[in-house]
């Protein structure tokens, strides 16, 4: 049976549809009547583009194109190999290439740890493929500072959550947009460097002198070292700022690393928050080697808490009683309603935070 292919086209490309069917080789794209694809759009050629399935690869040739075709932002001459998942600029028109999920093939070809990778980092079908704005944002620093503000139980204020957005026209979708596109090109580190060091610098302008907790994403914690390197020159650049390092438990796996991790942390006068326990393995045993500073309790374990008589209020209290035991505060996320607000006050939590006291605005 022969392959099916399609081209998608981003939801901001108003004059192009949304899907271009690949399904008969070799397939020319271009304004030409004759054309497999007519795309009557601006700055496409007559006979711009051909694709062939040459076994299990499939083939772009430019036909000599005004305008040019591109994968991943690289010029083609000639032809080229192009897999599922690559971005496809024909002209100045974005697509990414598809298949449709009845067939399957083998990849074609390997992909570098820089290109698009659709099978490791799938994006929502209705995602906007906007990668050219994602390289725009990265390049230029097209992001905002947010904050949320955190309290004690007992109602004053403790400190805020440092947090990220994009102020790129393009993509506007929150930061899941921006991480899963930055997924698809192993950009997650430098979206989340840019994204710490925008928010260090408006914390210092903004002189705030509580504590400030940040995050990093899993991926940084694969290089460490990478990572604390970072976190040295930020802390040479920002000596006054309150600063807890937010890790997520699932990637606390390693006692002696993470030993490392907090005694490097410690000397450079930062906290360790382990962020979202409970989301998944409770990992105690790191919690008794290497206890953090804070905790903070995964939303899972507040939404839905109603009185003392649930379970999850049991689990709770249970979870708490083990880990303020170990001299860890303790920090409640994702706290909407005023009975989850007074159950975690009657469990002895230290700290609350959610939409209930705040929602994130500009800093």
């Amino acid at each position: 049976m022969s392959e099916r292919f399609y081209l998608e086209s981003s939801k901001g490309q108003s004059k192009l549809p949304r899907r271009l069917e690949l399904n008969d080789f070799p397939a020319t794209v271009g304004r030409h009547p004759d054309c497999s694809v007519q795309l009557n759009v601006d700055r496409i050629s007559r006979l711009h583009a051909r694709f062939d399935l040459v076994g299990s690869q499939l083939h772009v040739e430019d036909l000599g194109s005004t305008n040019g075709t591109y994968i991943n932002h690289q010029p083609i001459q000639g032809q080229a190999v192009v897999s599922v998942g690559d971005v496809v600029h024909l002209a100045d028109h974005e697509f990414r290439l598809m298949r449709n999920e009845s067939h399957t093939v083998p990849s074609a070809r390997p992909v570098s740890s820089a290109e698009t990778v659709i099978g490791r980092n799938p994006l929502p079908r209705q995602f906007p493929l906007q990668m050219s704005a994602l390289l725009d944002l990265l390049d230029n620093g097209k992001v905002q500072t947010f904050v949320q503000s955190i309290y004690h139980a007992g109602g004053e204020m403790l400190g805020w959550e440092l947090l990220g957005r994009s102020t790129h026209p393009d993509l506007d979708q929150g930061p899941g947009q921006m991480f899963s596109l930055a997924a698809a090109l192993d950009a997650e580190v430098r979206l989340s460097q840019l994204l710490r060091q925008h928010s260090f610098a408006a914390a210092h302008r903004a002189g705030l002198d509580q504590p400030l907790f940040f995050n990093n994403h899993p991926t940084e914690c694969r290089d460490f070292d990478a990572l604390l390197t970072e976190l040295g020159e930020l802390r040479k650049q920002y000596p006054d700022l309150q600063l807890v390092f937010e890790m997520h438990e699932g990637a606390v796996t390693d006692l002696d690393v993470m030993a490392a991790v907090k005694k490097q942390l410690k000397a450079m006068n930062i906290e360790l928050a382990y962020d979202d326990f409970g989301a998944g393995q409770a990992r105690l045993l790191e919690l008794i080697e290497v206890p953090p500073d804070y905790l903070k309790f995964d939303i899972s374990l507040v939404r839905g808490l109603e009185d003392r008589d649930s379970p999850k209020y049991r689990l709770l209290a249970t979870l708490h009683d083990l880990i303020s035991g170990l001299g860890i505060k303790t920090l409640a996320e994702g706290i909407e309603t005023e009975a989850a607000a007074r159950c975690c006050r009657d469990i002895g939590i230290d700290y609350l935070q959610g939409y209930l006291f705040s929602r994130p605005r500009p800093l």
